[in-house]
């Protein structure tokens, strides 16, 4: 009776070994929640679907985690009722999140969990909370973990990452483009030795174990000449930390001798990194030309776009992007949901670019890079797209969504947000010749604002040299970047203050309520005449009709000027 007891038990073993691995997909595939129609309006590749788990949030939502419960924690550039961090519940198992709760007074962009705590960071300090086990909302207050990092405009996120052995690794991006003493001045030489490479423009590493840690006193430099590092992970398949950079922006409106608006549009390259203790990228002295595949001399330090010089030798990046992009998250996948090859691969968030007038903007979608030992194994794809709504997107600020954050769920899955809604998708996978429906992508035909036309052909020629990249050619600037033209408070207003905008440069100032962290540079090397006709132009235009600018009064606010 045992021996057949034995045999059946066997047989039993047997038959289920040989089914378990479909059975497991198959339960695993019924189990998810059925996608959205069209996918929630993005495209993703054959079998795979998404769900709209939250519909939106607000403006500025940046990083996100998932906890191992399912719990989403999503972080604020702009504060939502009080609170930077909103945290998000599915009590009705259909995939959709339908409690919100709010906590965390101050605003940033990373956002991760590490040994029970959930870790948010401002733009100069890092905080932490723990998690309660079943509570959606931790029930202590913060702990100051990092504090110290330099106030500054540009660059100011302080995104992270963790190696699961005590370590913390922190970006602190640059707080200029190129080092200019005047910030964004044309044909200013860069400073050198670059000073803001001391406590700026690189990675630091930090113990996880301490609290009250200062930059500058803990801590130490793991790797510098990095200008902006917004995505940050660490791929414990190597047991190495990589990054995406974005590049340096205005060649052109800083050199037009050197470089054409249309190579200042492509260039320099977004760079993908495998960074070593003690690496150095090069910045400021070196930008990565994408197409002569080699670190270029810039030119704030003699280079003019043939030039190597110093910058032979300087760390490459594994993979280039074209420019101006936004790579402003990073993962490394090592869930079990998705098909065999996107394992330990990475997947890049492209915020979208702002800058590539006169060419379309780019970017706007998710990314897949396939990878072996550390190193790309082919070239990048587009996973996820239509995130912008439209074929072709001529100014940021009229993209649907824009995708900005990526973590990966307790099941594998991927959740994607957007900074313009707040919206959150979550992408599954459904299994080898699914039913899903691939998204069938349609452009609605966006109103366009037609510029009334003015005799004012010297200003618009001045706006598109100079004001052009940073304020769009709609006049309708970048969020939370460069400040909109239309109908503001600034330019509406004393003919006098604008003026003196445009001698004396702006940082930090308000604009109808909001702060926008680029510096606008002085622009006093423009002729009086000129400052006349491009604010005329501006009063004009975008929806404005206001009075124009006369020569004689940008002469005489000049001279007030040097009085004051």
């Amino acid at each position: 009776m045992k021996k057949k007891l034995i045999s059946n038990t066997l047989l039993l073993f047997a038959l289920c070994a040989a089914i378990s691995c479909k059975d497991k997909e198959e339960v695993a595939v019924a189990s998810l929640p059925n996608p959205d129609v069209n996918n929630g309006d993005i495209s993703l590749p054959k079998d795979f679907g998404a769900v709209v788990v939250h519909e939106g949030i607000g403006k500025m939502a940046r990083h996100i985690v998932v906890r191992d419960n399912g719990d989403i924690y999503l972080k604020m550039l702009k504060l939502v009722d009080g609170n930077g961090i909103i945290a998000l519940r599915d009590t009705t198992g259909d995939g959709k999140y339908n409690i919100q709760k709010g906590f965390g007074s101050y605003i940033g962009t990373g956002m991760d969990i590490n040994d029970g705590y959930l870790y948010a960071s401002s733009t100069t300090e890092v905080y932490r909370y723990k998690l309660n086990e079943k509570e959606l909302l931790p029930s202590t207050k913060e702990e100051l973990v990092i504090s110290g990092f330099p106030k500054q405009n540009d660059h100011s996120s302080k995104p992270f990452t963790f190696d699961g052995e005590g370590n913390i690794y922190v970006t602190v991006g640059s707080p200029s483009n190129a080092c200019q003493e005047i910030a964004r001045s044309p044909g200013m030489k860069g400073m050198e030795p670059c000073p803001h490479l001391d406590l700026q423009a690189g990675i630091w590493s930090f113990k996880t174990n301490k609290i009250n840690q200062v930059h500058g006193k803990d801590g130490f430099k793991y790797a510098t000449g990095i200008r902006n590092a917004m995505g940050l992970d660490w791929n414990f398949a190597t047991n190495s930390l990589y990054a995406t950079q974005h590049g340096r922006d205005q060649l052109h409106q800083l050199w037009p001798d050197l470089y054409t608006k249309e190579q200042n549009a492509q260039l320099p390259a977004e760079e993908f990194l495998q960074i070593d203790k003690g690496d150095d990228f090069g910045w400021p002295y070196c930008y990565y030309d994408q197409h002569k595949k080699q670190k270029m001399l810039a030119p704030e330090y003699g280079g003019n776009g043939a030039t190597q010089g110093k910058c032979e030798g300087i760390k490459n990046p594994i993979m280039a992007f074209p420019g101006h992009m936004a790579p402003n998250d990073l993962l490394f996948y090592t869930g079990d949901q998705f098909p065999e090859r996107y394992k330990n691969g990475a997947f890049v968030v492209f915020h979208g670019s702002w800058n590539r007038s006169p060419l379309p903007q780019k970017g706007f979608f998710v990314a897949f890079i396939p990878m072996k030992d550390g190193k790309p194994s082919g070239d990048w794809e587009i996973f996820a797209d239509n995130f912008a709504g439209m074929k072709e997107v001529t100014n940021p600020a009229d993209a649907k969504n824009r995708p900005m954050g990526i973590a990966q769920g307790p099941d594998g899955s991927l959740y994607i947000t957007s900074s313009a809604t707040g919206k959150i998708w979550r992408v599954m996978y459904y299994g080898e010749n699914s039913n899903v429906k691939q998204t069938v992508i349609t452009y609605e035909e966006e109103a366009k604002e037609v510029a009334k036309e003015v005799n004012n052909l010297g200003g618009k020629k001045v706006y598109d040299t100079f004001c052009l990249a940073c304020h769009q050619a709609n006049g309708k600037g970048v969020a939370g970047l460069n400040p909109p033209l239309n109908n503001t408070d600034w330019v509406k207003g004393d003919k006098t203050a604008l003026i003196g905008v445009l001698l004396n440069g702006m940082a930090g100032e308000k604009v109808d309520g909001e702060i926008y962290s680029n510096v606008m540079a002085s622009h006093k090397f423009l002729k009086d005449q000129e400052i006349a006709d491009v604010l005329t132009y501006v009063r004009s235009n975008f929806g404005n009709n206001y009075e124009a600018i006369s020569a004689n009064e940008v002469k005489d606010a000049r001279e007030n000027n040097k009085k004051e």
